[in-house]
């Protein structure tokens, strides 16, 4: 259970102007995605980004295709790295139809990627891979919006393996945690 007693994982949401220091070894993604946006408030497109801007999180790496109607995801990118610790390659896989995470997405998911993309902030999780039957397994990462003309297509992600006792958590406080 996370420290809200909800699942497997907590999500914590962050104003998109937060310092790049507060989330430690994620920052230099999150100074490359900075880099990217044309001005405040508004976020990069997946153009914007080249392989080598991945150099050393190669294998980490995942991209979700946003769909409204109705809202879910799908991935269009899932790293070599996070397949092996997933134990599954999402690709190509829409999260509401796999069945080990569904009760998670419906019950969780969901509403931080809601507000996410509604709010246009940046997310920070935590939790083990429990629903994959896999809960040796720690993980922390980064969700970071892209858009195109206004709309939030995509979200990118990174994700670091970590054992229980080093579990990072931003150093800022968050707008809301589930």
């Amino acid at each position: 259970m996370t420290a809200t007693g909800q699942g497997p994982w907590t999500y914590r949401t962050f104003q998109p102007d937060t310092p790049a220091t507060a989330f430690g070894p994620f920052a230099g993604f999150l100074t490359i995605w900075r880099g990217k946006c044309s001005g405040p408030g508004v976020f990069p497109s997946w153009r914007d980004f080249e392989l080598m801007d991945f150099e050393g999180w190669w294998g980490q790496v995942s991209l979700a295709e946003i769909q409204y109607d109705p809202f879910d995801l799908r991935w269009v990118l899932w790293g070599t790295l996070i397949t092996n610790w997933w134990g599954v390659d999402y690709t190509n896989k829409y999260i509401s139809q796999i069945p080990a995470v569904q009760d998670v997405w419906e019950n969780q998911e969901r509403e931080y990627l809601q507000r996410l993309l509604d709010e246009r902030l940046i997310g920070h999780v935590t939790g083990s891979l429990s629903p994959q039957e896999r809960k040796f397994y720690h993980i922390c990462g980064v969700d970071l919006p892209l858009e195109n003309d206004g709309v939030i297509t995509h979200v990118m992600s990174l994700y670091r393996l970590c054992e229980p006792s080093d579990i990072f958590i931003p150093s800022t406080e968050p707008v809301f945690v589930l």
